[in-house]
């Protein structure tokens, strides 16, 4: 099974969408031979630009979706736990709040990140890895 990145599925993806089937060598190589392929072209061109532009801000509005909702989760999480009756004040239960979070994060990823250096996860210059070539029984014309 072969896996592929989030990155390379939303190219492929973006380019089925918006793409016109050819490459861009062959568009231009048709484009020189005639005038009229030429504004073909440059509507494709345009059209491409377009669609970058508003998979960008489709992109945009997202991220600030993501954001205003992390912002209220964070302030109704910090309003709740100062809501709470703890022996000590409630400025403290938000700074607890407030630090506690980012310190938990940090430790469960220096955690795994210790699980993974066991288990000779990531590789060296010392270890650098093995070439994937040798034994591939998916190779096809080389010896």
């Amino acid at each position: 099974m072969v896996s592929r990145s989030i990155v390379q599925v939303l190219r492929e993806l973006a380019q089925a969408a918006f793409g016109s089937g050819m490459n861009d060598e062959e568009l231009k190589a048709q484009a020189i031979q005639d005038p009229e392929q030429a504004e073909r072209l440059i509507a494709i061109e345009s059209a491409r630009a377009n669609a970058k532009f508003k998979l960008f801000a489709l992109f945009g509005v997202f991220v600030v979706i993501v954001v205003v909702i992390l912002v209220v989760a964070a302030l109704f999480v910090i309003n709740k736990a100062g809501d709470l009756k703890l022996p000590w004040s409630s400025i403290r239960t938000v700074l607890g709040t407030l630090l506690g979070a980012p310190m938990l994060s940090a430790l469960v990823w220096w955690a795994v990140r210790k699980l993974r250096g066991r288990r000779g996860g990531g590789t060296t210059p010392q270890a650098p890895p093995e070439s994937r070539s040798e034994g591939d029984q998916n190779q096809v014309g080389t010896s």
